[in-house]
C-alpha cells in the first residue's frame, strides 16, 4: 500500500474527507500507473511494427503516443510537486468525486483501499 493510501485509509472514513496533499499524492501514483500502461503498448507497438516491417510513416505515428506518455508524466510531477508544498491540515470531501470514476481498483486505490497494483494482474493479455 502506498505512503498516500496508507494515510487516507487513517483518515475518518464516516466524513470521507481526506488531506488534500495525500489526494494529490494519489493522483501522482496514478499518473504513473497510466503512463507506464502507455509506456507498455508503445514497446508492443514498436516490435509488431520491426516484426511486421510496417511502413515508416506509420510507426512515425508513435510520436503522438510518446507526446502522450511525457504529458502524463509532467501531470505525475507537477501534482506530486503539489502535494510536498500543500498544507496537510486542508482536507477535502472525496465522497462525490470518488463517485466519478468507474474503473473499480482506480476508485479502491484513490479511496485509500488496498488495490492491486501489478498491470499484470489486472489485464489479461491475448
Amino acid at each position: 500500500m502506498s505512503h498516500a493510501s496508507a494515510a487516507v485509509k487513517a483518515a475518518d472514513a464516516s466524513s470521507a474527507e481526506a488531506p488534500v496533499c495525500d489526494i494529490l499524492l494519489m493522483l501522482a501514483e496514478e499518473l504513473e500507473r497510466a503512463r507506464t500502461l502507455g509506456l507498455r503498448i508503445e514497446g508492443a507497438i514498436c516490435a509488431i511494427a520491426v516484426r511486421s516491417q510496417i511502413d515508416g510513416a506509420l510507426v512515425s505515428e508513435l510520436q503522438h503516443l510518446d507526446a502522450v506518455l511525457q504529458h502524463i508524466a509532467a501531470l505525475r510531477d507537477y501534482t506530486a510537486e503539489l502535494s510536498r508544498n500543500c498544507d496537510r491540515a486542508q482536507r477535502v470531501a472525496t465522497e462525490s468525486a470518488l463517485d466519478r470514476i468507474t474503473l473499480g481498483e482506480v476508485r479502491a486505490r484513490l479511496a485509500g483501499g488496498d488495490a492491486k497494483d501489478s498491470p499484470d494482474d489486472v489485464w489479461e493479455m491475448l
